[in-house]
């Protein structure tokens, strides 16, 4: 039988080894848990100190950033004010330079202006006097399109009005007098009979014109037949007027009353030239004596020269038979015109292209 002390003693054995255990097992979990804490703590810390550390390298990046971009900026403002201020400084130097080169300018064209009048007026005196009785005995009627400058053909009637040579006047040749035109080819087959065919036609009447034109004795030498009423023919169809202006004749009385023709052209006429006034200066060729006839041509800005004057200096029964005028502007290529002129019947091409004889006659 158990006694009371063995149960005693056995519950107080009992309570002790739980207290141990207790005792034991709290001091061993205590501790683990410590360390686990103070790592976790430590690690903590290290983290946020590198954080803290980054931010802190961040903000001084940004900082620095910051202070490159307002270097910068105030870098680009001082080259910009830099900048305006050479601009300013340019642009009064600029002005005071105009205004020097503009009262120079004034200057020099205002010597010009007075060199030029009188340069003018010393060559219009000369010129006023150069031509007189240069053509004396001679006859003179002009012929030019409607189109051509108006003013170079008034310098030649004046040249030939002061040369004691008749003016005879001037014919316009409208762009009517073309041969391909059908209204035109009508007008003038009914003019000479229902049956001429377009040769015919265009033959008839560039012969006709240049047998209206010369006076009667060459057409007696040359066996032709005066036509002393196409003239007012055509004028009637449309295809040429009368500009009688200091001419000794009227149109009823123009008829073969020239024993000189000149023909003043430019490269804008080139199909009235080919059409109209080369075949009339061949007809003239054969109809009239050498020397008769003249070839002026008139430069036009933008256009080649020489394609009036060529197309007959390239021709050799015309070059032989006619003169040429590739430069008639200028005082000096008028004057080259009046000794040309005074020249014929010796024929001789003049002015400052490749195919002319020289400047003035030799």
């Amino acid at each position: 039988m158990i006694n009371l002390r063995y149960h005693i003693i056995s519950i107080v054995a009992v309570f002790l080894a739980l207290g141990i255990g207790l005792a034991l097992g709290s001091t061993f979990v205590d501790s683990f848990l410590v360390n686990e804490l103070e790592d976790q703590v430590n690690e903590f810390e290290a983290e946020r100190e590198e954080a803290v550390r980054d931010k802190e390298a961040a903000v001084a990046d940004k900082d620095a950033a910051v202070a490159d971009k307002d270097a910068a900026i105030t870098e680009k403002e001082e080259a910009q004010l830099s900048a305006l201020e050479q601009v300013e400084t340019h642009q009064t130097e600029l002005v005071a330079e105009r205004s020097a080169a503009n009262e120079q300018r004034a200057t020099l064209i205002q010597e010009i202006e007075l060199h030029k009048a009188a340069t003018d007026s010393l060559l219009n005196r000369f010129e006023t006097a150069m031509p007189r009785a240069r053509l004396r005995g001679t006859s003179w009627i002009m012929l030019a399109p409607t189109g051509i400058d108006s003013s170079i053909a008034w310098k030649i009637r004046d040249l030939l009005t002061r040369s004691d040579g008749e003016y005879l006047g001037t014919l316009w040749i409208e762009p009517a007098m073309n041969f391909e035109n059908q209204e035109t080819l009508d007008g003038l087959s009914e003019l000479y009979g229902k049956d001429q065919d377009h040769v015919d036609v265009a033959d008839i009447t560039v012969s006709g014109v240049a047998s209206s034109l010369l006076v009667e004795e060459m057409l007696f030498r040359s066996g032709a037949t005066p036509t002393p009423v196409l003239i007012s023919d055509l004028r009637d169809l449309g295809l040429l007027r009368f500009d009688r202006y200091l001419s000794t004749r009227d149109l009823e009385s123009i008829s073969n009353s020239a024993n000189r023709v000149i023909i003043v052209n430019d490269p804008q006429h080139l199909d009235l030239h080919d059409g109209f006034f080369v075949p009339l200066l061949q007809a003239i060729s054969r109809l009239g004596d050498p020397g008769t006839a003249a070839l002026l041509e008139v430069a036009v800005e933008g256009k080649t020269r020489g394609q009036i004057v060529n197309r007959v200096r390239n021709d050799s029964v015309l070059a032989k038979n006619l003169s040429t005028f590739d430069e008639i502007m200028s005082f000096e290529g008028r004057l080259s015109l009046l000794l040309g002129l005074d020249r014929l019947p010796a024929t001789g091409h003049y002015g400052d292209l490749d195919t002319s004889e020289g400047r003035l006659p030799q």
